[in-house]
């Protein structure tokens, strides 16, 4: 030592000034860089140390919505999520990107020197912010954080934190939290996802070509959609491809034929899995005051393959009955179980792609004669003692109604045979309920009053109001869907509606007051079942093993024909279907709950029974009550009314078309 450091100081001494002095700023900028990289590296690495690396995992614990069976529907939040291991990957998948986004991921400590000089190069040259050369931890950072813009600070930051994620967790649980973040475009979070998305099935089934093609769309998820960019797609999963073959993933004779192969995609347009019934789910979840992850997994009380044949059914029926009305005709369904009041089937319209408001949840239309059942049930819960009073059988004054106008005879309307004739005579309540009388059912509704009815019948669980004319008991006030179910399920349960409706089983209803007596509950049952004889209800009641069967159904229109009902119970289940537009449409001039409803209603009854409804026994408690005998009807026999004697001299209601008979004692209004 002692010798070498004089010869040192004599070289340096025989070098020319400017090198020494060129030399001696070299030392000090050398110092004064490391004093610097010290310095920004401390202050880097403090920023990096305040992240919560929880925060790597805390987007994938996801509340996962299934089905009752347990299948798979979706997640509580409004990003497709369905997370992975990296067992269940299949390796092509993995090698594809490593090949696009990182080929040196198992080398580098969190950031790729080599990657980063490239794109420092690429941005000195354009004088901007052109290219990250982000690894795949890297990325992970910037998602999980929520690194945004493109500043060397936040580079910085996201470079510091890559190096304390590759500290604190191994290789692997990198790459599986990468693979269960990354987002793959139309709102899917992860591989898991996307591969149910774009191929429809489970990502460990996805082929070599279907690996390149996510791993290719990466960068530019929107701009690359093999649904609604397939060239684009293409070529970036021939690019893929080609960088597998340069990291060995796999050979070229490999990579030539998945190339001549094309991006086939199975993407559902109504993805079933974010439809009406995730929707539905979804926004329960956020009323519940959850969040995503408590509990991981929740289940719905609607079954998947039900809805899939929804699906098919309301939009194979809405094309049958107006071919070229293919956006503008709705229709939705409800199925309830009369206890708990779990939503068992649903569907909100035609599309959910194209018309994603649910109307069998949200939807407000007037229920029209379908109201009927719930009108008399609360009649005759107020007025027991009109239950077999003979009422007049003749025109009304639309004056006391107000349906359509002012002037004029309200007119028969709500049935769905032949014409009504007036028989100029009487007729018992539950005959003008079987027949769906208009103008018998506004006498009722005066001789009970209006208002103490209109009451009554809000105590359903109606949350719109009622109007205060007596057209209020022809449903001429709108109501929501699921409300009319609910209320339907009090005629069914003898007097009391299930519980409020539901899609999640972890909701929890308490038990509703009763709002129909069991007598009143039980006579309109009575009627509704002897109604399903009709001779107009037997073809789609037949074609769906239902002829037979003890159901109490009932369907309605409103006046001008904008909207058709068909609503029907066994003693588990209450099945509403509604068609109509959105706005105040006719569905058709001859349209009638038996044409444009029922046939609809009669297939998914038998879809969630199985054809065999749990019926009640069909023997009314008394013969006046009902007009047609209960007996099974074949195709071909007519149902005959026969003609039923006042039960009482006084008559409900007032004609003021006809002078009162001798010895009738009419009712006023």
């Amino acid at each position: 030592m002692k010798l070498w450091l004089p010869k040192l100081r004599e070289r340096r001494g025989q070098l020319p000034t400017w090198a020494r002095r060129l030399g001696g700023a070299c030392v000090i900028v050398f110092f004064i860089g490391l004093v610097t990289l010290g310095f920004v590296w401390r202050h880097y690495a403090g920023i990096a140390a305040t992240y919560d690396m929880e925060a790597l995992t805390r987007g994938q614990n996801e509340t996962l919505i299934v089905d009752v069976r347990g299948e798979l529907i979706g997640s509580a939040s409004d990003i497709e999520r369905e997370p992975i291991t990296l067992q269940n990957v299949p390796p092509h998948l993995i090698q594809a990107i490593l090949a696009t986004e990182d080929a040196r991921f198992y080398s580098h400590p969190g950031f790729d020197l080599v990657g980063l000089t490239r794109a420092a190069v690429a941005n000195f040259t354009s004088k901007g912010i052109r290219q990250g050369g982000s690894t795949i931890t890297q990325q992970l950072a910037r998602n999980a954080f929520g690194l945004q813009g493109r500043t060397y600070e936040r580079k910085l930051t996201e470079i510091f934190l890559s190096m304390r994620i590759e500290s604190e967790r191994t290789k692997e649980q990198i790459l599986t939290d990468y693979l269960n973040r990354i987002y793959l475009g139309h709102g899917c979070s992860g591989v898991g996802a996307a591969a149910r998305c774009y191929f429809g099935k489970d990502v460990r089934d996805i082929t070599l070509i279907e690996s390149a093609t996510l791993a290719g769309i990466i960068k530019a998820p929107v701009a690359f959609s093999p649904i609604t960019q397939p060239k684009l797609a293409r070529q970036k999963r021939d690019l893929t491809l080609k960088r597998m073959v340069e990291t060995g993933a796999i050979t070229e004779a490999e990579a030539a034929v998945a190339q001549d192969a094309p991006v086939v995609v199975r993407h559902d347009k109504t993805r079933v899995r974010t439809g009406y019934m995730l929707a539905a789910a979804r926004a329960e979840f956020q009323r519940m005051g959850l969040k995503p992850g408590t509990p991981p997994t929740m289940s719905m009380t609607l079954r998947l393959d039900w809805q899939k044949r929804l699906d098919d059914m309301i939009r194979q029926h809405l094309d049958k009955l107006s071919p070229k009305d293919q956006s503008g005709l709705q229709g939705a369904v409800i199925v309830l179980d009369n206890r708990s009041g779990s939503i068992l089937a649903m569907q909100g319209g035609r599309d959910f792609t194209t018309s994603p408001f649910n109307r069998a949840l949200e939807g407000v239309r007037p229920p029209g004669t379908a109201l009927l059942p719930l009108v008399y049930a609360t009649a005759l819960t107020l007025q027991p003692d009109v239950t077999d009073l003979p009422m007049i059988d003749g025109p009304l004054d639309n004056k006391q109604a107000m349906i359509g106008g002012l002037v004029g005879t309200l007119g028969e309307w709500g049935a769905d045979g032949e014409p009504v004739t007036y028989t100029g005579g009487t007729i018992t309540p539950m005959q003008a309920l079987l027949e769906g009388r208009t103008a018998a059912t506004v006498r009722l509704g005066y001789q009970v009053g209006l208002d103490p009815l209109r009451a009554a019948l809000s105590r359903c669980g109606f949350t719109t109001a009622l109007r205060t004319e007596a057209a209020f008991t022809l449903g001429q006030s709108h109501m929501r869907l699921i409300e009319l179910a609910r209320a339907f399920t009090g005629i069914a349960n003898d007097g009391r509606p299930c519980p409020k409706p539901h899609v999640l089983l972890a909701s929890s209803s308490s038990r509703s007051d009763e709002v129909f007596s069991l007598a009143a509950a039980h006579h309109v049952r009575s009627t509704m079942i002897s109604g399903m004889m009709r001779p107009e209800y037997r073809l789609p009641l037949v074609e769906n093993k239902l002829a037979q069967k003890s159901i109490a159904g009932y369907g309605g229109v409103t006046y001008d024909r904008t909207d058709a009902w068909f609503i029907g119970s066994d003693r588990v289940l209450t099945c509403l279907v509604w068609i109509g537009h959105d706005k105040d449409i006719p569905i058709g001039p001859k349209a009638t709950a038996a044409t444009a409803a029922l046939p609809l209603w009669a297939a998914v009854f038998e879809m969630v029974t199985a054809g065999q409804p749990k019926g009640w026994d069909s023997k009314p408690s008394s013969s006046q009550l009902l007009a047609v005998p209960l007996r099974a009807l074949s195709l071909e026999e007519e149902v005959r009314v026969p003609a039923i004697p006042p039960a009482s001299k006084v008559v409900l209601g007032t004609d003021p078309y006809r002078k009162a008979e001798p010895g009738v004692d009419p009712v006023a209004p």
